[in-house]
């Protein structure tokens, strides 16, 4: 189906019963939702799945300048209302971390919690070393061509074949443009951290061959400064911990969504 915002035409699907709690899925940088497909399959039965690709990604409209999280954020929740969706589980894999986390921090009614996969915080500044390396590499990106760009990318990202075939396919057909567009609205998010996070009861993922190492420790330092958090480390998965390794990243979200559904918050 389409939404036909004021950032373009958005793609989206629902899954399951209306009358079921809510579920909805954001995808990573350079992605699409198509990456949910094990977890679309594994709780339909239970929830109503919003799923969408964010503006520039998948099957929504191409970007035509940079867009930053914050609109990305606001075109999530025009969507949740054209849906219906009150109140959610907000999931997301990555830059959809930052996006979920913006969209709860500037409607909080509608996330009743939240799942981090490979993500982190918004409120955390980034340290001057990685906001140097961050537009080192998007300079370097202008210059490099697109097929190094998505391979080096595919390979660091993921574990399984699978995962990677697919990571580099989606940032293949997004085409370079798109993805600089979508790098450039990023660096903005980093550069300009929010001055809170949001409140709700969150799960935090990672895989334990996540890339860069770094955000795998700062999801810990994150956890420790919560109180309703949740951290778990993913075996045999990296950054699309989701797609490495289904199985245990279905297990770990039923837990979570069953914590949340009876308001028990284990750390």
């Amino acid at each position: 189906m389409q939404f036909h915002s004021r950032f373009g035409s958005i793609y989206y699907e629902l899954h399951g019963s209306k009358e079921n709690p809510a579920l909805v899925f954001t995808h990573g940088g350079g992605l699409n939702g198509r990456m949910f497909s094990e977890q679309i399959a594994a709780f339909e039965g239970g929830y109503r799945i919003l799923n969408w690709d964010m503006p520039g990604h998948g099957r929504s409209s191409a970007l035509t300048e940079a867009m930053d999280l914050w609109q990305t954020a606001e075109c999530l929740t025009d969507l949740m209302a054209r849906c219906g969706l009150s109140e959610a589980v907000l999931v997301g894999q990555s830059m959809g971390v930052w996006v979920n986390q913006f969209a709860a921090l500037d409607q909080p009614h509608l996330a009743r919690a939240l799942v981090s996969i490979g993500g982190g915080p918004i409120n955390q500044a980034m340290a001057p070393r990685e906001l140097f390396l961050y537009r080192t590499a998007l300079r370097l990106s202008r210059l490099l061509p697109a097929n190094l760009i998505f391979t080096r990318a595919a390979r660091e990202k993921t574990v399984t074949e699978d995962a990677r075939n697919f990571y580099w396919n989606s940032m293949h057909a997004m085409g370079k443009q798109q993805f600089l567009w979508m790098l450039a609205g990023t660096m903005e998010a980093c550069a300009r951290p929010a001055e809170k996070g949001p409140e709700q009861p969150i799960s935090i993922i990672h895989g334990e061959h996540e890339q860069p190492r770094s955000l795998l420790n700062k999801g810990r330092v994150w956890h420790d400064s919560l109180e309703n958090s949740h951290f778990e480390e993913i075996p045999r998965a990296g950054h699309n911990a989701n797609m490495d390794n289904p199985e245990a990243f279905n297990r770990s979200l039923e837990r979570f969504l069953t914590a949340v559904e009876y308001g028990r918050y284990v750390s």
